[in-house]
Order: C-alpha cells, then structure tokens, then sequence
C-alpha cells in the first residue's frame, strides 16, 4: 500500500509494491506525472521500476500472459 503525503507522493516515498486497484491507479498517476516533466536520473529509475510493477499486475489481474 503506498503512503501520499496530500495528492503528491514524495521523493522518499516510493511506490514499491501494487496490490489493489487503488495502489495501480495511483503509481499509474505518479508514471504519468513523471513522463511529463524534466526528468533526473532518479526519475527515470522510478519509471522504469513504475513500468515494471505495472506490468506485473497487469499481467496478474488483467487476463494478461
């Protein structure tokens, strides 16, 4: 389960798991936040680690292979 400080996660406080609906939908908003901006190296581990977690549960709760 993520922790959100107001609507932003905060740069501590990385998505690292996704269980439910809820926590796909909010690590979903944070990709889409990041593709948006200037992004550091830090960011783009993020999104790749975001794209991962992601993709598998995708992939165990969408029909997916």
């Amino acid at each position: 389960m993520m922790q959100e400080t107001g609507s932003m996660l905060t740069s501590m406080e990385k998505i690292v798991v996704i269980e439910t609906e809820d926590d796909y939908r909010e690590a979903l908003k944070r990709f889409i936040g990041l593709c948006g901006s200037q992004k550091t190296d830090e960011d783009l581990m993020e999104l790749q680690l975001l794209t991962d977690l992601m993709e598998k549960y995708e992939r165990a709760n969408c029909g997916g292979n």
